[in-house]
């Protein structure tokens, strides 16, 4: 009967209205919440119910559990990065492998507001249309009756609701909208237009824009020389620690320190030590921070590069060095799929990916077989060589010990989080240690210039500090050069991760190389002293001048358009 269909199309309209409300309440997002976000939720309920005219209970079951995950994953995405899981990224479910410990850690009771009115209807239907299978015209007027007046109501008081993320205390996004907000206060719907909008490449005002940017403030710089450049044909070590952040390098628990051979380094004089660089992944995560140090190029605006422009051409800090005559590789512990680190690492000029190098050994364990099993093969390649080390043991979630031979474990902390982060950093200042040990042993270390730093944040000095409030200083992450004669006046300034691509030009004697990256080193006469997280949150110096911070906050958008038109592909 089309009037029970109509009746219960209503009421899972209604539904999905009330799930999408609770989402955005959930997701804790920044924005208006006003009668046009109010009619976009609308609309997207109102498109999302009409599957449910399939009068097959069985297809209605496939399609609200579609739908139920697809809500959640948006949950728990948001949970980790802080935006909106782009379509691009359901794309990467291989990624999964191995992190279901990680998906746990994000699962919430409160998450079941977000699906549970829907099953209830389901239900409710699955019962009436068992028992009655025709219902009378009156009661479906009541029920219609019934949900109209119901919509009519959330719709009205909605807007009130306690929207824990006010306006007024929030800091500005350095886009006209970000991706989040945008969720919020447009709609599900017309979020996915957009992502769909960029699949199609760029427009030819954005083209040319780019183009006039890049001429103006990248090609017509000028390549600085440091007075102290002795690191000619000097191998370099690029050693990229899992969510590695620096509030915890120096800090004493109890007299126990957290990375005592890290900071046992970072006071060596042949050691520069920044410590207040700006990560600047965003949805690629730990293969954005390979793109940014590699290209000095800034991430997708939505959706991982990692996924969407592995067949774009890039310059590169490999192929900068293969010019010298460089031999470049880069180490993985998961395989090559992972991201799509075989296809990117190619892209990216590195000669050989050597994948799957913890082999069999537990996530958790993975950086030390990582570490062990490269010091052969760096022995084995021809030298000079650019080796890129990514480690993972430090990822997420934080629920267990990674080293047990530390009094850290019987501290008391008020976030265990927090305590196990800690410790696993511990694990990976161990495994450092041993590594650079053993360059030693094997002849490599005098001959090699060696960077360690974080990929991403993930555990903020806010949670720490047991603070809500989070600061741009929160996120910071360190930029170590170790067995260096350069010097830089800049170490106690702000920098971005975008900046390390630069630096190391300069550092590897590559100044000359055509593409200088969005960025600046940290090597050179000036520095801007600024940098933005992905959400826009600022962190720098009070007296930068506009035009710098204007400046750095374009990249993101230039780089965008950068990647989504290929272009450094030659005609």
């Amino acid at each position: 009967m089309l009037e029970k269909r109509l009746c219960f199309y209503f009421l899972f309209t209604l539904c999905f209205f009330i799930s999408l409300g609770q989402l955005c309440h959930i997701l804790d997002i920044y924005g208006s919440n006003d009668w046009i976000a109010q009619v976009c939720r609308l609309g997207d309920a109102m498109l999302l119910s009409l599957p449910l005219f399939c009068r097959k209970k069985r297809i209605m079951l496939f399609y609200l559990l579609f739908i139920s995950f697809f809500l959640l994953s948006i949950v728990w995405y948001f949970r980790t990065y802080s935006t909106i899981m782009p379509l691009s990224s359901y794309l990467l479910l291989v990624n999964l492998k191995g992190l279901g410990g990680s998906i746990v850690a994000l699962i919430r009771w409160e998450d079941v507001r977000v699906v549970i009115s829907f099953w209830l209807v389901f239900v409710f239907y699955c019962w009436v249309d068992k028992k009655y299978q025709d219902i009378g015209r009156e009661k479906i007027k009541g029920i219609v009756a019934f949900s109209l007046v119901g919509l009519m109501v959330i719709f009205v008081i909605i807007p009130y609701f306690p929207n824990r993320r006010s306006v007024e205390k929030q800091p500005k996004y350095i886009y006209p909208l970000d991706a989040a907000e945008g969720f919020k206060e447009f709609g599900l719907v017309n979020y996915w237009i957009y992502q769909f909008s960029l699949f199609h490449g760029v427009s030819n005002d954005e083209k040319i824009y780019a183009d006039k940017f890049i001429k103006k403030n990248v090609y017509e710089r000028k390549a600085s020389a440091s007075d102290s450049i002795t690191h000619k044909y000097k191998n370099l070590i690029l050693i990229l620690v899992e969510s590695f952040q620096s509030w915890p390098i120096g800090l004493e628990v109890d007299g126990i320190e957290v990375t005592p051979y890290i900071n046992s380094l970072v006071n060596r004089d042949d050691c520069l030590y920044f410590s207040n660089m700006m990560p600047q992944v965003k949805d690629g995560r730990s293969s954005d921070a390979q793109l940014i140090i590699n290209t000095g190029l800034l991430p997708l605006r939505v959706g991982a590069a990692s996924s969407l422009c592995s067949t774009n051409t890039f310059p590169s800090l490999p192929k900068a060095l293969k010019e010298k005559g460089y031999c470049t590789v880069s180490f993985v512990c998961d395989g090559a799929n992972y991201w799509n680190q075989g296809k990117m690492s190619s892209a990216y000029g590195f000669d050989h990916l050597y994948d799957r190098m913890k082999l069999n050994a537990a996530w958790k364990a993975a950086d030390e077989v990582l570490f062990e099993r490269s010091i052969p093969l760096l022995k084995s390649l021809k030298k000079p060589f650019y080796a890129q080390i990514v480690t993972i043991a430090s990822h997420s979630p934080y629920n267990k010990p990674l080293f047990s031979n530390t009094p850290l474990l019987c501290q008391k902390f008020e976030n265990e989080e927090v305590k196990y982060y800690l410790n696993a950093l511990q694990y990976v200042d161990h495994c450092i240690d041993e590594f650079i040990n053993n360059l030693k042993k094997e002849g490599l270390y005098d001959n090699s210039i060696i960077v360690i730093t974080g990929d991403h944040e993930q555990v903020s000095l806010n949670m720490y500090e047991g603070r809500k409030q989070v600061k741009g200083e929160d996120y910071f992450i360190p930029f170590i050069v170790l067995n260096t004669s350069f010097n830089s006046k800049f170490s106690d300034k702000v920098i971005g991760q975008m900046d390390v691509y630069p630096s190391l030009l300069e550092l590897m004697e590559c100044s000359n190389y055509f593409w200088k990256g969005l960025g600046e080193s940290v090597f050179g006469d000036t520095i801007s002293d600024f940098a933005t997280f992905r959400t826009g949150i600022p962190a720098g110096g009070r007296v930068v001048p506009d035009s710098v911070k204007e400046y750095r906050k374009e990249c993101w958008r230039i780089s965008d358009i950068l990647l989504r038109m290929d272009y450094f592909k030659k005609e």
